[in-house]
C-alpha cells in the first residue's frame, strides 16, 4: 500500500508543468482549432440565416405570383364568358334573321302558289265556260235545226253562263 501511496503523492512541480502545459495545449488549440470552428460554424449560421431569408423572399414572390396568375385567370374567363354570351346573342339573332327570311320565302312561295292556283282556276273556269256554251251552241243548233243564227244564239248562251257564274261566286245575301 505503500507504493499506492508513493504513486499517488502530489508533487508540486509536476503539477505546476502539467498546468503550464494544459494552458499552452489550451491556446494552441484555441488559435489552431477552435476559432476557426467557431468562424466557420458562425459563417453556417449566416448562411443558413441568408437562405431563410432567400426562401421567405422567395415564397412571397411566389404567392404574389399565384395571387396575380389567379387574377388573370379570373380576367380570362369573364372575357371567355363575354365572347361567349355575345356569340349566343349573334347566333340567336342570326337565327331569328333566317326564321324571317324562311317565314317570308314561304309565305311568298304560299303567295304565289294561290295566285297560280286562282290563274289555273280562272282559266279552268274560262275553258270549261267555252266547252259548255259550246256544247249548248251544239244542242241548241241541232234541237232548231238550223233555223237560228249561230252567233247570236253563242252571245246569248254565253251571257247567261257568265251571269249564273256571278250569281255563283256572289256571296248570299244576309
Amino acid at each position: 500500500m505503500d507504493a499506492i501511496q508513493q504513486s499517488l503523492k502530489f508533487e508540486p512541480m509536476i503539477f505546476l508543468a502539467q498546468v503550464v502545459l494544459f494552458i499552452v495545449l489550451w491556446i494552441t488549440m484555441n488559435a489552431l482549432f477552435w476559432k476557426p470552428v467557431l468562424a466557420h460554424m458562425a459563417g453556417r449560421d449566416r448562411a443558413i440565416d441568408a437562405k431563410y431569408t432567400q426562401r421567405e423572399s422567395l415564397q412571397h414572390e411566389m404567392e404574389a405570383l399565384r395571387a396575380d396568375y389567379l387574377a388573370r385567370i379570373t380576367v380570362v374567363e369573364a372575357e371567355a364568358r363575354s365572347h361567349i354570351q355575345t356569340a349566343i346573342r349573334e347566333a340567336q339573332a342570326e337565327r331569328e334573321h333566317l326564321l324571317a327570311d324562311a317565314r317570308e320565302q314561304a309565305e311568298a312561295t304560299l303567295r304565289q302558289g294561290v295566285a297560280e292556283m286562282e290563274r289555273e282556276k280562272t282559266e279552268a273556269l274560262q275553258t270549261l265556260r267555252a266547252r259548255m256554251v259550246g256544247i249548248a251552241v251544239g244542242v241548241a243548233d241541232k234541237a232548231l235545226a238550223s233555223t237560228t243564227d249561230k252567233a247570236a244564239l253563242f252571245t246569248a248562251i254565253e251571257a247567261d253562263v257568265a251571269r249564273r257564274a256571278s250569281e255563283a261566286a256572289a256571296p248570299p245575301p244576309g
